[in-house]
């Protein structure tokens, strides 16, 4: 097992000095989420769970669409990975995601799981105004919010080459103006998730007292710093504060890999190519359900490549990159082939994903028994970038709390912020509405 290298921060100079510099150090502070726990074998009831995973570019909608009813439907080609969990799922058609600020596939990515706009910004898309992030949060972290406190980490935001901190490249907002970047490396994520309840009981004593300590000094310091700054960079350090008290609260927590999880080596290193593209995927499924079943998190997110991905899906064959193909006309009958088989390559993965959460038996059923998961995209038809009937798969009843084996179906237009709502109702958060009040008209009959 490789241990996780020694972090070194440097918090001298002057208060000033802090804001414009040391700031910068502080980016290091996730290490500290590997420095520090308690011993303890107390393991709390099994909560529920919620997983997301993105797919990027549209789908090719007559191959995505199932046929028959609500409850005798016939998995499409697109979805026929997921024949085994049929009895499993629950699909929605007729959704439409609204949007506003950026391009299409800018709004798409921002407002996916936040149902809001863009706000102003400097990211420059096709044919609209430059636009920034969300102006507000998205459905796993108000789930994380509800549900996320009994675990070390809230939320764990996993990516696999998700390139740039753009708007095209982050789906996760912790609140208005504030994305949340994903983890890309495995190795690195089996270090801050797991590396710390690796250590001997006098290492996790010494890095413990030492983070701590950190905390400490740095949350003094920019007490101290609040009345000498203007109001944006005062915002900036509450922001900061936030985030030290979370890494405060994991140093309560993060104490342990439960005795039912035997972890196992060190993810290898693996380069950041295109052929590596699934392999990576697999390590980062794999730390997914591990972390949930080790209760290090109740809520996870899966973000395969990035809106405008060009991934090419050469182990299918296919040598043009994702995003050429999704905008090729649908006469194009082999760009419309390998379309259905990259989304079909996509399906399998989240097929892998419910596999995995099955085999992992806990207090009352499995893992995936347990939990809500969705497979979304940031788009409905790539080629004219189009939120229009919107691809929205549901996996898992949370505990009995969602009917499953179910195809639903709604009137055209129906806004997608309606089954976001729905999303946190089936985990027993009774919120009103989600998103931008206007685009949301209350949770989707008959899903819950």
């Amino acid at each position: 097992m490789t241990r996780p290298q020694r972090a070194h921060y440097g918090l001298r100079g002057t208060r000033r000095n802090l804001l414009r510099g040391t700031l910068a150090a502080l980016v290091g502070l996730p290490w500290l989420e590997s420095f520090a726990a308690r011993e303890s074998k107390a393991q709390a009831p099994a909560p529920r769970r919620f997983v997301a995973m993105f797919s990027a570019n549209g789908t090719i909608y007559d191959q995505w669409l199932p046929n028959g009813g609500e409850k005798d439907f016939e998995l499409s080609p697109i979805l026929l990975p997921l024949s085994a969990h049929q009895g499993d799922l629950v699909i929605v058609e007729g959704l439409t995601q609204k949007g506003a600020g950026g391009d299409g596939h800018q709004n798409g990515m921002g407002g996916m799981l936040t149902g809001a706009e863009l706000l102003p910004g400097r990211f420059a898309g096709q044919g609209s105004a430059p636009a920034g992030w969300s102006e507000g949060p998205s459905v796993d972290q108000r789930i994380a919010q509800a549900i996320g406190g009994s675990a070390p980490f809230r939320s764990l935001e996993l990516g696999v080459q998700t390139g740039a901190a753009d708007n095209w490249g982050r789906m996760c907002y912790a609140g208005r103006n504030q994305p949340l970047a994903p983890r890309e490396n495995p190795g690195n994520v089996f270090d801050d998730v797991f590396g710390f309840a690796l250590l001997g009981p006098e290492e996790q004593a010494r890095r413990r007292a030492r983070a701590e300590s950190i905390l400490d000094y740095v949350g003094s310091e920019f007490e101290g710093l609040a009345s000498e700054v203007s109001a944006s960079d005062k915002q900036r350090l509450e922001m900061h504060l936030t985030y030290l008290r979370e890494v405060e609260r994991r140093l309560e927590q993060q104490s342990r890999v439960t005795d039912e999880c035997a972890l196992p080596e060190r993810p290898p290193r693996l380069e950041s190519t295109n052929d590596a593209f699934p392999a990576t995927g697999e390590l980062m499924l794999d730390l997914l359900v591990l972390a949930l079943a080790c209760q290090r998190t109740n809520v996870a997110t899966l973000q395969w490549s990035r809106s405008v991905s060009s991934v090419r899906f050469t182990w299918l064959g296919i040598d043009r990159g994702h995003h050429e193909l999704s905008h090729l006309p649908d006469a194009d009958d082999q760009a419309q082939s390998e379309l259905t088989r990259i989304n079909s390559w996509y399906a399998e993965r989240f097929a892998g994903l419910i596999d995995r959460m099955k085999r992992y038996e806990i207090e009352d059923g499995s893992l995936f028994d347990h939990s809500l998961l969705l497979w979304s995209n940031e788009l409905g038809k790539g080629n004219v970038h189009s939120r229009e009937r919107a691809p929205y798969v549901i996996a898992g009843s949370a505990g009995g709390a969602l009917g499953t084996g179910r195809l639903l179906r709604y009137p055209e237009g129906t806004p997608h912020n309606n089954l976001l709502l729905s999303l946190l109702h089936a985990l027993g958060i009774e919120d009103s509405s989600f998103g931008k009040p206007e685009w949301c008209t209350g949770p989707l009959d008959g899903f819950v």
